[in-house]
């Protein structure tokens, strides 16, 4: 009869949504195919920059954001010890004493041990979802510890781009003041205009000014580095590298790839695995519960030595069934609340595996654009250097105005600016395209694989 009245129909199964992949990257049409786990491992040192790596061992040690991650997996996995604890009988000891207004005072002593007995796995259910929750805890320490060298590695190239720029800035500023020199001197002799000397004056003083504003963006990415290492934002955290050209690329492999190595993805799995053992317990409350329990060493005494005696020592033992006839569709609404839970967390898998995609695609395709770019740049610097040196003879010359002096100075400057930030873009994107594709910083890649089968319903 408790069967009839506990009404559960089975809580619906876990879809388990398979996204529609490619046989290959649209956006590295014809590249290697094949599985890249050996390439993917111990990306940081293949970055070739050995301050970096020392730098990484310092962050993982003390940065304060992953230290906290590192307590969530902790407390879950002292969750698991507690799940594991509701499986076991529970034994106790009470000690009373009372006393009454018309009575002497009555002393007790009783030991108990009662044990839920887990016909239904409801018990089984919540232990397999917190263990579901260490393990999604666990691939989000590894995911913040990705995030953290990523974030790190970005930041330290931009350091290194900031203060290549700002010995760029400092040394055009030179040429400049020399410059205003040889056209002062010029205009003294009358064979330079006025008009010439305030145009290089302003042009040196718009360099002291763009030295002013980089040196302040390089203390700014100092402190980020420094924040990141757990250090405080002093400034002083100086590159002595110089953006370290990586001609070799990494193969792309298959897309369906990523969603085993990526472990935001792997947590993202786990957190819908976890989510389905907890409708399933919610679902399971429904049923009624059978318990065991024992009593022994139990009485009561007036007088204490009188209490442990033979005679007054007893024991009792017991079963109880329960189950809830009205709660006004409290557990049927949780058992609802869990099943929308799960829904949301199997769409949200869906939306983070295609965004990861997207992230790979982008990356592949942002960095043919980059190589591409870097190239003609690179071309343009070599004769825009040559042109400005050309321009300012021809006009001590009096072959050329100032003006075209000028421009040459103009296109120079962009075309060495434009090659510093593109080889900076092209470490970052290959940092990102490390990050995208799922590889790890360290030299062995996680040897544990997340569960793939859903919770028995």
């Amino acid at each position: 009869m408790l069967l009839v009245l506990s009404a559960c129909s089975s809580p619906p199964k876990l879809m388990s949504p398979q996204p529609e992949l490619p046989d290959n990257w649209t956006s590295a049409e014809g590249s290697d195919t094949e599985p890249v786990s050996e390439e993917l491992r111990g990306w940081l040192v293949q970055l070739n920059d050995p301050r970096l790596q020392e730098l990484a061992t310092e962050a993982l040690a003390a940065n304060p954001g992953l230290q906290a991650a590192r307590y969530n997996v902790s407390r879950s996995r002292e969750a698991v010890d507690i799940s594991r604890a509701d499986r076991l009988p529970s034994l106790a000891l009470n000690l009373g004493s009372t006393r009454r207004e018309d009575s002497d005072r009555v002393d007790s002593l009783d030991f108990s041990i009662s044990l839920d007995l887990d016909l239904w796995g409801r018990l089984s259910a919540r232990q397999r979802q917190a263990r579901l929750d260490l393990a999604a805890a666990e691939a989000g320490l590894r995911q913040q510890e990705q995030s953290l060298v990523v974030k790190l590695g970005t930041q330290w190239f931009a350091l290194q781009e900031a203060q290549l720029l700002l010995d760029l800035y400092r040394q055009r500023r030179d040429n400049l003041a020399q410059n205003v020199e040889v056209i002062a001197s010029g205009y003294r002799q009358g064979l330079n205009e006025a008009l010439d000397l305030y145009l290089a004056r302003n042009n040196l003083h718009a360099e002291n000014a763009r030295v002013e504003q980089q040196t302040q963006q390089l203390a700014e990415i100092r402190r980020e580095l420094e924040l990141l290492l757990g250090r405080y934002p002093s400034a002083r955290l100086i590159a002595e590298a110089a953006l370290p050209w990586l001609e070799t690329d990494i193969p792309a492999g298959l897309p369906a790839d990523v969603l085993t190595r990526r472990p935001d993805l792997q947590q993202q799995w786990l957190e819908l695995l976890s989510a389905d053992a907890a409708l399933a317990a919610a679902h399971r409350d429904r049923f009624p519960s059978l318990g065991l329990t024992s009593t022994g060493l139990g009485g009561s005494s007036d007088a204490l030595s009188d209490l442990l005696s033979l005679g007054n020592l007893s024991w009792s033992i017991g079963a109880r069934l329960t189950q809830t006839l009205f709660d006004a569709g409290r557990k049927a609404s949780l058992q609802d609340q869990a099943l929308a839970r799960r829904q949301e967390l199997e769409q949200r898998w869906l939306e983070a595996v295609y965004a990861a995609l997207a992230e790979v695609e982008n990356a592949l395709s942002l960095r043919q654009s980059l190589l591409e770019r870097h190239a003609q740049y690179l071309e343009a610097q070599r004769n825009a250097v040559h042109a400005e040196n050309l321009a300012f003879e021809q006009y001590q010359k009096g072959l050329t105005s100032y003006t075209t002096v000028l421009e040459a100075q103009r296109r120079s400057f962009d075309a060495q600016t434009s090659v510093l930030g593109l080889r900076r873009q092209l470490l970052q994107n290959r940092i990102e395209l490390y990050r995208a594709l799922g590889g790890t910083f360290q030299t062995d890649l996680p040897t544990t694989e997340p569960e793939q089968e859903p919770a028995g319903q």
